[in-house]
């Protein structure tokens, strides 16, 4: 048999031993609480809300680590996946940002967008007209466009914030694309070409692309081999590759990385990495841009 669930007068008591200033037992508290896990959150806010700037400090720290280990236990399980699911995986990351965040409202909103789209398709529509529906809503009647103003805020690669304020950058806005198309049944993918990230699918003959943080431009290969020339990237056909959701939610965090590192965030930083290596376990990502 386990032991025993403490109870709440045990875990109450239990974050109070925080407040001891001896490194060994602030270590076997920690290592206690961290066993635990997550059923320690409310009484570590009740500890934050009711003590002083110290141990207020202490417990918020205690509480980041609870939520990150939680995390990594999810991200694991995402990861052991053949191919990982790029909502979950997107959330997951929003987590990061914002543990508070109710994903299950965003899920509903993009159920909701996803059927209006549908509801404006006639029986008869073709894949063709159904991009041009679903252009139509997200970037023109909904107003979604890439954040120019303010390209590096961090928000603009957590999938709730880029609904919240309509702005990303190229990959955060595909995912939500890619995520609504999902639920619309469109043959589209992620193309992870260096620098601004597209979206993919066929028209005909021809291969076609979306860039979404230019409000759902269409570009052919000539376009796409012209932006990344002025870019100043050489082209390679396997740039237009269709680009795996372990690897678009791996380039999504190493963005996060990349920009918490200029902010001299290196806790957060080295959290995210911490996740990339998680996600690194199976598959092989292409590298962030």
């Amino acid at each position: 048999m386990g032991a025993p669930t403490p109870s709440e007068n045990e875990l109450r008591s239990l974050v109070r031993l925080l407040d001891d200033d001896d490194p060994g037992s602030f270590a076997l508290v920690r290592r206690e609480i961290l066993s635990i896990g997550e059923p320690m959150l409310p009484f570590l806010e009740e500890l934050r809300a009711r003590g002083g700037a110290d141990l207020a400090a202490r417990a918020d720290a205690m509480s980041r680590e609870l939520r990150f280990q939680g995390l990594k236990t999810e991200f694991a399980v995402l990861a052991a996946r053949p191919e990982p699911d790029l909502e979950t995986g997107a959330f997951l990351l929003s987590r990061f940002g914002y543990p508070g965040v109710d994903v299950s409202l965003y899920c509903g909103w993009l159920d909701r967008v996803a059927a209006r789209v549908q509801e404006d398709l006639p029986s008869d529509a073709d894949p063709a007209m159904a991009f041009q529906r679903l252009n139509s809503h997200l970037f023109q009647a909904m107003g979604f466009a890439g954040n120019q103003a303010n390209y590096y805020d961090p928000d603009n690669s957590y999938l709730n914030r880029v609904i919240d304020t309509r702005r990303g950058i190229p990959v955060s806005l595909s995912v939500l694309y890619l995520i609504l198309a999902r639920r619309l049944a469109l043959p589209v993918h992620g193309v992870a070409t260096p620098g601004h990230f597209l979206l993919g699918y066929q028209a005909g003959a021809h291969p076609c692309f979306i860039d979404c943080f230019n409000r759902g431009r269409l570009m052919d290969v000539s376009e796409v081999r012209r932006m990344l020339t002025r870019s100043g990237y050489e082209f390679r056909p396997e740039f237009l590759s269709r680009c795996a959701s372990r690897e678009i939610v791996i380039r999504m965090m190493r963005n996060l990385i990349s920009i918490y590192e200029k902010a001299s965030s290196r806790d957060h930083a080295e959290m995210l990495s911490t996740l990339v290596e998680i996600m690194l376990r199976r598959g092989r990502p292409q590298p962030a841009s």
